[in-house]
């Protein structure tokens, strides 16, 4: 049996996709073949060292040379994918996969692949592919988790993140899946649920501010830091307590005389990656349409990835609104934004 590869994280992509999808890199265990003076050798040495372009220069002459090498062409499409060359990538795992059909390492690559090209019947069906065979890869436990999560099944997601947590806890990825499955079950409200009290709803919060703290710590260069750093401090916002008598509280709809009131709301731009990986679907934001009349303090209840959700935070900022009142006094009033991505 082939065992399974270690996952490191290279930043975020979101796709994440719901989840803002990490960009990570699937490693392949030490390779004896490192040592030897050949292209294969020279490409994973390459790739090890983080020289990608190099490294996808060796291992396309490697698997040119040798089409039978499997794990030439595995460690090509992990290069491949740190290039965002996703479909060549995905190409390049098939073809190991052909060569070793119980490559478990390589269903997981490939399914990771899949994930970034949007096509997730296809990556959940790898990702299953490499569990039958090593039942303890992390990778193909967050890579479901992730699409469970686009779809909505936000319990099994959560059980996947934490699953990860117990297989891999350095695995910094599998804190911001926990983080977003937990944020999710608000999406379809803005306070708590009908079954729920709102000191449970916000101790989810709190429960999701720590996970994502902890994503934070162990991956400090992820690509999107910005925007999970605002929404670590919107769960902090969220899950405080203030007292009724504060002037300063953020009020729900049902608590203001008049409802905050949109003048303009400016649409997101659709991101060439997205649009060349197909994404579509729907942005939910939960933020605070303030008194002073700015948006601000954005948690993302529901994530697109390539960049969709940053544009929707960036149009979001730029809405015109009339402040919600209280006896005529503007207040602060929360808010939940949706931006629908579709390609015609």
């Amino acid at each position: 049996m082939v065992r399974s590869s270690t996952l490191w994280c290279w930043g975020v992509l979101l796709s994440l996709i719901m989840c803002s999808v990490p960009r990570v890199i699937l490693a392949y265990p030490q390779s004896s073949a490192a040592t030897r003076a050949d292209e294969k050798g020279q490409g994973i040495k390459l790739y090890q060292q983080g020289n990608i372009n190099e490294a996808i220069e060796a291992l396309r002459k490697a698997v040119k040379e040798n089409k039978q090498d499997y794990e030439a062409w595995h460690f090509l499409g992990l290069a491949l994918i740190n290039q965002k060359h996703l479909k060549e990538a995905s190409k390049s795992f098939e073809a190991a996969l052909k060569l070793q059909p119980h490559f478990a390492a390589g269903h997981a690559g490939l399914a990771y692949s899949l994930l970034l090209r949007n096509r997730s019947s296809e990556a959940l069906r790898e990702a299953q592919a490499a569990l039958n065979i090593d039942p303890e890869i992390p990778d193909a436990h967050y890579i479901i988790g992730v699409v469970r999560l686009r779809a909505g099944k936000k319990q099994e997601a959560l059980a996947d993140a934490e699953a990860v947590i117990k297989l891999r806890p350095q695995f910094g990825p599998a804190y911001l899946l926990k983080s977003e499955a937990l944020v999710s079950f608000s999406g379809d409200v803005l306070l708590a649920r009908e079954n729920e009290s709102l000191e449970a709803n916000k101790e989810r919060y709190r429960e999701a501010a720590t996970a994502l703290e902890k994503y934070l710590q162990l991956t400090p260069n992820t690509e999107y830091r910005d925007t999970w750093v605002e929404q670590l401090e919107s769960l902090r916002i969220f899950s405080a307590n203030y007292p009724k008598s504060d002037p300063n509280r953020v009020l729900s709809g049902k608590e203001v005389t008049n409802k905050a009131r949109v003048l303009s709301k400016p649409e997101p731009a659709y991101t060439e990656e997205a649009r060349h990986n197909q994404v579509t679907g729907t942005v939910v934001l939960r933020c605070i349409f303030a008194s002073d009349g700015t948006v601000k303090h954005f948690l993302v209840l529901n994530s697109l990835p390539d960049g969709l959700t940053e544009m929707s935070i960036k149009a979001a900022r730029k809405i015109k609104f009339v402040p919600a009142t209280v006896n005529g006094r503007p207040v602060s009033m929360f808010m939940q934004l949706e931006y629908n991505f579709a390609l015609y």
